[in-house]
């Protein structure tokens, strides 16, 4: 609230538009999980070391977060903190990413190429960190409406929802018919779409926040503390709401990247089913549904009860259909998964209309869960404002990410030791890989058992989480309170 108790809003063209940071993110993230076949194939990496670098750099990620966060908060220009840092960011994650993938090959194969897409790797990093800045701090900066809070973090999730199933569907259905494999041809075909509609949702992004990101003066109640690195550390210890909620994200974020993987993909669907066309066909298939669980789950029960309750919802209704979902491929026939259009359809069969049903709701849950976060962060930020009286966004969004990206920066890793452990030390299965038990045993690990652990770990955290839309309601009239004695 401002000093005369008034609430900040947005426009839902405002909302929408600074929604799309995520995708300008996010798509980002999804290219960079077919990374591992493009170290294997093109760079020359190994099995276990391709896993290990993208962990590694996730790590890295994660930490140059932390340092952009603090020089987000040292930040006041009459541009604003945010907006600065996201177009350099985005401008530069553009350049970077395709020098990335067009130069390492013209270099002799050897150490050298690998060292100098190492260093490319690192500079991709700092710019799409300097691009995400704004991305966790944006419910906050754009509203402090608790409703639409909410509502911008259901468009995120129809944002995600789209964007994670028309990835496979690009990947599966069109680029790699084009291109038979994980080759060079492919990184170049999906990087031109990924890039373009990054910078794109970038610019978009930048124009949402522009009548909200602006420059804090004494009179708005800004104190102008000067963070480091070990002030970011000491508020993810003192900050109780923010700890819980870095666990259910890092959780989260590792089934999500796990489901998205593209060896775990490829086993469940071309080895396991026999067709990795069906992992696009299900994407198609499920995409509407899961955009209508996300209008429930944030739209009805968010808005109404508030994000934390939204969360506790999909994470029940997510452990009963992750644990439904092992079932049915166990002891169902994923052999007669098939798909209306699609090689091998003869009708509907049981496992198709199980799975669907089952698939469909546990995507629309998990995106229930990942985006009642982002109502919840800007609480999170809210409080610590209210108990020190330090307004520092860009510093909790970077230890969020921080903690977030080193939990599920282990996926990669997890599955690359797995899988050279039953033999896969030179390079990964590929859709012409035969059917084993221990590659199932693996699919099912990526696609459902670790997303059963942070759904259990969210039931857990929820139980000592405070900020409830009452506890709120008193935390943004002790700030405004605070604003009118300043």
């Amino acid at each position: 609230m401002n000093g005369q108790g008034e609430m900040r809003r947005a426009s839902m063209l405002q909302l929408i538009m600074a929604g799309t940071l995520c995708v300008a993110v996010n798509i980002y993230i999804s290219y960079t999980g077919y990374i591992s076949y493009y170290l294997t194939n093109v760079i020359g990496f190994g099995v276990v070391m391709a896993g290990s670098f993208v962990t590694m750099f996730r790590i890295w990620d994660a930490f140059t977060d932390v340092g952009m966060g603090i020089l987000v908060d040292r930040t006041n220009t009459k541009w604003g903190k945010f907006r600065p840092y996201m177009a350099i960011g985005g401008i530069g994650a553009f350049i970077i990413s395709n020098i990335m993938i067009y130069v390492p090959p013209h270099i002799p194969e050897g150490n050298v190429r690998k060292y100098i897409f190492i260093l490319i790797y690192m500079l991709f990093v700092l710019f799409t960190t300097m691009q995400a800045s704004g991305l966790r701090a944006a419910a906050q900066v754009m509203t402090e409406d608790p409703k639409q809070r909410v509502t911008y973090g259901m468009i995120n999730g129809i944002f995600l929802t789209i964007l994670y199933s028309a990835i496979p569907i690009l990947v599966f259905s069109y680029i790699m018919p084009l291109t038979r494999g994980f080759n060079l041809e492919f990184f170049k075909k999906l990087l031109l779409i990924t890039s373009t509609v990054s910078l794109v949702c970038t610019i978009l992004s930048i124009i949402a926040f522009s009548g909200k990101d602006m420059k804090k003066t004494e009179k708005d109640g800004l104190k102008k503390d000067k963070f480091n690195f070990k002030d970011a550390i000491l508020l993810l210890k003192s900050n109780r709401p923010l700890q819980l909620l870095v666990l259910s994200a890092g959780t989260d974020k590792l089934a999500t990247v796990l489901q998205g993987n593209a060896t775990v993909v490829v086993i469940m669907y071309a080895i396991v089913a026999g067709n990795s066309r069906l992992s696009s066909a299900a994407n198609s298939y499920t995409m509407i549904p899961s955009i209508l669980m996300i209008l429930l789950g944030l739209g009805a029960v968010g808005r109404k009860f508030g994000a934390k309750r939204s969360l506790w919802f999909s994470s029940w209704g997510g452990i009963l259909v992750g644990v439904l979902s092992i079932a049915l491929w166990i002891f169902g026939n994923p052999s007669t998964l098939s798909f209306p259009g699609y090689e091998g359809f003869h009708g509907w069969t049981f496992f198709t209309i199980g799975y669907l049903i089952l698939w469909c709701i546990m995507k629309g849950l998990n995106l229930v869960a990942t985006n009642s976060l982002n109502p919840m962060l800007a609480d999170v930020i809210d409080y610590e404002y209210y108990c020190s009286g330090k307004y520092c966004p860009g510093t909790i969004g970077a230890v969020f990410n921080l903690a977030d990206k080193i939990i599920s920066s282990i996926g990669p890793t997890v599955v690359a030791i797995l899988c050279a452990m039953i033999g896969f030390s030179k390079e990964l299965p590929s859709v012409d890989t035969a059917y084993s038990g221990s590659l199932f045993a693996i699919g099912l690990l990526g696609m459902y058992g670790l997303s059963l652990v942070g759904l259990i770990v969210n039931v857990i955290s929820l139980k000592f989480y405070d900020l409830t839309p009452e506890r709120m309601a008193e935390v943004r009239k002790g700030i405004a309170e605070r604003k009118v004695e300043e």
